[in-house]
């Protein structure tokens, strides 16, 4: 099995459901609806990217302090993620359920993944 192609793969067919949707929105929703889903994809699209990469980047012979970094960083990011929701919410005037629309890009990539994966009849292993 190789874990390390899992995320990528799983990125890609995220970052696909969001340019998916996107013109899907501007087409067939409100303005605030369609920036509320561009808003939220991006941010949790960003927030998998850098979680992916810290994970990449981290020592892990050296358990306690990668994990130690992984969490702080994770904690940040979530911090600044709800900062960011604050203000588009607050400042922007974005729609709410289109900013959690947005936000749920990622547990859709996952669905079409397992979708894919029962498709192709292959065990989660073989990916």
């Amino acid at each position: 099995m190789k874990f390390e192609k899992i995320p990528g793969v799983l990125f890609i067919l995220s970052a696909g459901v969001y340019i998916l949707g996107l013109p899907a929105c501007f087409i067939l929703a409100s303005p605030g609806f369609a920036l509320g889903f561009g808003a939220g994809g991006a941010l949790v699209l960003l927030n998998a990217w850098a979680s992916s990469r810290r994970v990449r980047k981290a020592d892990f012979p050296h358990r306690g302090v990668a994990m130690a970094s992984i969490l702080g960083n994770f904690y940040l990011r979530l911090l600044l993620i709800g900062i960011f929701l604050f203000g588009f919410i607050r400042y922007v005037k974005v729609d709410p359920i289109g900013l959690v629309t947005g936000l749920s890009v990622v547990p859709a990539g996952l669905l079409v993944l397992l979708i894919l994966i029962f498709i192709a009849n292959r065990r989660p292993e073989e990916v």
